[in-house]
Parts: C-alpha cells; structure tokens; sequence
C-alpha cells in the first residue's frame, strides 16, 4: 500500500502495538497485562488457523506460564510425554526415558505435548478473561519511526485505513515479519532444508502404543516419527525418500490418509493400528534462519520474526514465548520510568536473547541433520552411535544432567553476557546472577493458618522483583540482619519489591508462628535448598535478587550489601524522596484528565485488584494479591511438588 494513502480512521495512541496475534503475541500481550501496560495486538488473520505447527511445551515455558496462574489448567489439555523410542533400520536401538531424570527443582518435569492450535486457544481465553482482544483482519502497511514515536498504519480486510501512534512496536508476525522489514539494519539470513516432509494429525483406532512414549524410527529410508498430542490423536512426520509418492518422486502433492496408512504399516509392527479422522495432512518444507539484532529503536521482534528452525527439540515456540517475556517486562520498567538508562535497559533484549535464538539455530541444524541426512559416508557413522554409543550414554548421569537441562531448557542462561545481571564478588556457588531461579518447596509460618507448604518460584510471582533474604536457624541477630538489608535495598528502588525472610529450621525447633518461610530438614534428599543456591555456612545470611521473568538478577552473601546496592543505583531509579516507594504507572500518552481518554477504573473483589481500562487494551492485573513485603500476611493455597525436595 501506497504510504501517503487516506487515512479514514482516527490515529489512535497507546505504548505498545504488537503485530501478530499467534502464541509469542498472545504471551507478550499477558505479560504486558501483569505490567498494566497500554498496548493494543493486532492480526492480519480474521480468525486462528485451526492447524497446529509446534507441538511441545517445555519446562521452562511451564514455569513461566505458571506465574501467570495458567500452567496447572493447560497440562490437562495436552499430554505429559514420558519418553521416546527409538529405532533404527526397523529395530528397536533403545529409548530415551524422559521420567528417568528425576528433577527436584521444579513442578514442572516433563515437556507437555499440545497442539499449538490447543496452546493459542488457552492463551485467548487467558487474555479475554482481562477484558483483552485480538484485533483481527488487520495489515500492518506501514511502519514510520522517529525519536519519540512510532507510526503504523493498519489496514482492515475492507481497505480502511487506520494511523496507530504507539512508543514501541513489537513484530510477533512470523518469518515474512512486516515489522522486521520496517526496521533498519535488520539482516534475515538462512537457508532451506533440501528434504520435503510430510505431516498428518491424526486418530488411530486400535492402537496399542503407548499413549506418552513417541516413536522415531531412522532408517535409509528417510525418517517416521509419532507423536501423541492427546487421548488417540497422534502426529505422524515422515521425511526423506519415504516422502516420495511414486517412482516418480513426486515431492509437491499433499499426501493422503492412505498414503500415510501405507506409510504407517510399513514402520511400525502389525496391528499398530489404522488411521482415520485427519485433523490436518500437509506437506511442508523447513527452514533455517536468524536476524542480526532484535531492536532498532522502537522496533523489536521476537518468535519466528527473529528465528526459525528444525522442529527437532521441540525449541521454536519455547524460545519465541521467552523472548515476549524478557521483552515485556523490560517495556513495562521503561515505560514507567525505573530505569536509568532506558536505551540501555532495552538494548539487553537482544543481548541476552540473540545468543539463545542463534544457539536455538545451531543446535537444532546439528540434531535434525544428524537424524535426517542420506549422505552415505555419514549414515555408518550415525547408525553406529545411535546403536552403540546412545545406549551407553543414556544411563550415565553425567549425560542425563546435560541432555535434561538442554532439552528442558533449564539452562538457558544470561550469565556473563547480559549487563544487568550480577553476582557478588568472591560467591562461586552454583546459581549466579542469570541464572534460572531453581524451585524448591518452603512451609510458611502464619499465625492465621498455621504451616502449609508453598515453592520458592510460587513466591516469586506476579510483576514484582523479589527479595529473598536467606538466613542460618532463627535467632533475634540473623532477623536483625535480614531486616536491616530489606530496609536498605527498598530505600534504593523505586519500583514494586517483595521481601521474603527465608529461615533454616532446626530439627528441633518448635514452628514459629510468624510470616516467615523455612526450610525444613528431611531425611528423604541430600542436598538442602540452601546448597541447590550455593550458599554455605560461611556464606550465610545471603540475597538473591529474582527478576520478574523467574532469573536471577543478583545473589551474594549480605556481606557484599553495598556491592549489591551500587548494582541497584547503577541501573535503577531511587524513589524520589516526597514519592511512594512503589510508583504509581501512568500511560506514556495520558494526561492529567483521565476522563477525555477513556480511563475507568473499579474494583473487582474476584480480580484482587483494579480493573485498568484504556482506549488500547482492556488490561487487569492478574489474580495475584502480594504485599510489598513478607511482614504483611499472606495467604497461599499448598501446592504439591513432583518429588520430594529440601
């Protein structure tokens, strides 16, 4: 569309327009909520595609959506996958038991097979439930920035023409992003895979597979892959010559149900099974590709925008999701004037995330050529590791520990890369400052509801920092120290900052019933939450300083306190003397008479906060209700955990 085309609607304001309504959007927009940012998310599609293209939810992305509240009600939409076979020339080469790693360090173990239609479908009713809408049928034609906006211009599937004034714009809108176009500099590099692959969602009547456990068989013969996504309803992926449909080797046509039937027969045992009710048949190709930076000033991108990739590892989506997250949080701090150098501030979006999409690109080119290559001096050597190597790799724990921490995608980490992250000088224990928080079960001692069981990541929820002052057994000098630290570090922010006195019980020791959070011996583990963060005796009382994304941002023994305070004053603003500790957010478009924007505020007892209504985006803050500190009361519902833990 022509730029000087009529603009027939009125430009609208709001911070943030996020083009593309797919799962990255969606998550963005949630974050945004729980930040009480103004932002509109607009789609070019007039309803979500009904297929499914990622099918996994990793670990990392449970917890993530668990601070939302929403990962306990997505895992029963899907299936937990407890492992894959494998096979190689038809035989059985071993198996990859997912359950076998036994991670006490979270809720959330195991990825969760869903349909990304499944997955967007949740995301939607979670964002409703705020008052908050995909604007659909809607082009971004136009994107224009100078210093201190952004324009885009939004046309409607009958031609309207809408301006949007916004201060940021964030391209959720897949791999021919628009807003990647838009932004200067903005190199999209990469290449297609040569193979054709085939896909098909589907029902299998008298199936006796197990309904957690996928299949991948390798073979000269190109590679067959099943996947359960939920009760008998199974993808199936087949590449490589099997992909062919005739001696021809027609690889353009879309398959069909009898060509996948003959397909199944011929890779799995007699009496699998026979297909029936296609959800989708597809025939696809893949690619590898990256940009060279997330931001160009107002513009950023994030998902398939910034990186596409293998499906092996079941990574894309995953990754995608996290970039909103990390980039929500840092928009909302900007936008509410906590930071010290905004520009700053926003350019570790792509600092941090760059290197975690070009490692998404890399590692899943290594694994899907591995699994997928024809080349006949590279096969001997591949069928010779998955048989003999694999098999005795997998029951090492060495092996087991890395291969879960990369699949899980627990080790994503910005340490040493990323400069608002840090750990005090002379702590070598094992989470440093870009760390993923690691979980791990607390009783809370209340006066009202005596003690029940809670999780260090169930405390850190919501759109504050957290503060976790770690102590040795209680005493009237360690709660001194505890306090005199929580004074010192909320008189150097501005921002929302919650406070947790985390004690060790002695085996001894009656409960106190005070607001406070305790450690509890066990016999059942043998290693303590205290050692799972690296604090020793020598190195108590310590902090932990968790940003609003669940990663550690600082940690250290209180004996570096003035250390951590400088880290503070260096990227943060310090409250302004005459103000609230916690600033009050307004819209970066709004002025002082509310009423000529539209702003409406009411209470909402089953919210637990305000409802905040703009002409943007109808955004409430989740359902959180947390006090700025752990002295005032608190109520948590018990939360089991997936095995036992210090």
């Amino acid at each position: 569309m022509d730029d000087n085309a009529k603009v027939e609607n009125p430009t609208t304001d709001c911070d943030v327009l996020i083009v593309g309504g797919g799962p990255v959007g969606m998550a963005l927009a949630l974050e945004l909520v729980l930040h009480q940012v103004s932002f509109r998310i607009v789609d070019k599609l007039h309803a979500p595609s009904p297929t499914s293209r990622a099918l996994i939810i990793q670990p990392r992305t449970l917890e993530l959506f668990s601070r939302y509240g929403a990962a306990e009600e997505l895992i029963p939409r899907g299936r937990i996958l407890q492992g894959m076979a494998l096979c190689l020339d038809g035989k059985p080469a071993g198996a990859i038991a997912l359950n076998q790693f036994k991670a006490s360090d979270t809720r959330f173990p195991l990825p969760l097979n869903i349909s990304q239609a499944e997955t967007e479908r949740f995301l939607l009713e979670s964002l409703s439930s705020h008052g908050v809408n995909i604007e659909r049928s809607l082009t971004a034609t136009s994107i224009v920035q100078d210093d201190k906006v952004i324009t885009t211009k939004l046309q409607s599937h009958d031609g309207k023409v809408e301006a949007v004034r916004s201060k940021y714009v964030i391209g959720c809108d897949g791999a021919r992003s628009v807003v990647r176009q838009a932004g200067e500099g903005m190199v999209w590099e990469g290449s297609s895979y040569p193979q054709s692959f085939l896909l098909c969602d589907v029902q299998i009547r008298n199936n006796l597979r197990r309904q957690d456990q996928g299949l991948l068989q390798i073979s000269r013969e190109g590679m067959f892959a099943i996947f359960p996504i939920r009760q008998d309803l199974f993808r199936i992926v087949v590449s490589g010559p099997a992909a062919t449909f005739d001696q021809q080797g027609d690889t353009s046509s879309v398959p069909t149900l009898e060509h996948f039937q003959s397909l199944f027969d011929k890779f799995t045992p007699p009496g699998s099974g026979t297909l029936e009710d296609p959800v989708w048949i597809s025939r696809f190709r893949l690619h590898l590709k990256g940009v060279n930076k997330y931001r160009d000033r107002r513009i950023f991108i994030a998902g398939d925008a910034a990186h596409i990739s293998s499906p092996v590892g079941g990574k894309g989506m995953n990754t995608g999701i996290q970039d909103a997250i990390n980039l929500g949080w840092k928009l909302a701090f900007v936008l509410q004037g906590q930071v010290q150098d905004p520009d700053a501030f926003l350019d570790t979006y792509h600092i941090e995330r760059h290197p975690i999409g070009q490692e998404l690109l890399s590692s899943t080119d290594r694994m899907f050529t591995f699994m997928t290559s024809t080349n006949r001096f590279f096969i001997p050597i591949r069928n010779f590791a998955v048989r003999y190597i694999l098999p005795w790799l997998t029951p090492t724990d060495w092996w087991n520990r890395a291969f879960y921490k990369f699949l899980s995608m627990f080790g994503v980490t910005y340490r040493g890369v990323s400069p608002i992250v840090g750990t005090a000088a002379g702590f070598d224990g094992r989470i440093q400052g870009g760390d993923r928080l690691p979980d791990g079960k607390l009783w809370l001692t209340s006066r009202n509801t005596g003690i029940i069981s809670t999780t260090v990541q169930a405390l850190c929820v919501g759109s504050s920092h957290h503060l976790l002052l770690f102590s040795g057994e209680h005493s009237e000098e360690q709660t001194n120290a505890l306090e005199y630290a929580k004074e010192k570090v909320l008189s150097a922010v501005s921002f929302r900052l919650d406070v947790h006195f985390i004690y060790r019980k002695a085996k001894d020791e009656p409960a106190i019933a005070l607001n406070d959070y305790y450690i509890w011996p066990s016999e059942l583990v043998e290693e303590t939450l205290l050692k799972r963060f690296g604090f020793s005796e020598q190195s108590l009382p310590g902090y932990m300083f968790v940003r609003p994304d669940g990663y550690v941002a600082h940690i250290g023994p209180l004996s570096t306190l003035d250390e951590f305070l400088s880290f503070l004053r260096k990227h943060f603003v310090a409250p302004v003397e005459e103000a609230e500790s916690v600033a009050e957010y307004h819209s970066t478009f709004e002025d002082d008479s509310s009423d000529e924007l539209g702003l409406e505020t009411q209470n909402d007892s089953t919210l637990g906060a305000s409802e905040w209504t703009t002409d943007c985006a109808s955004s409430t803050q989740l359902n959180w209700s947390t006090g700025h500190d752990s002295t005032s009361e608190r109520h948590f519902t018990p939360l089991s955990f997936s095995s036992p833990s210090a």
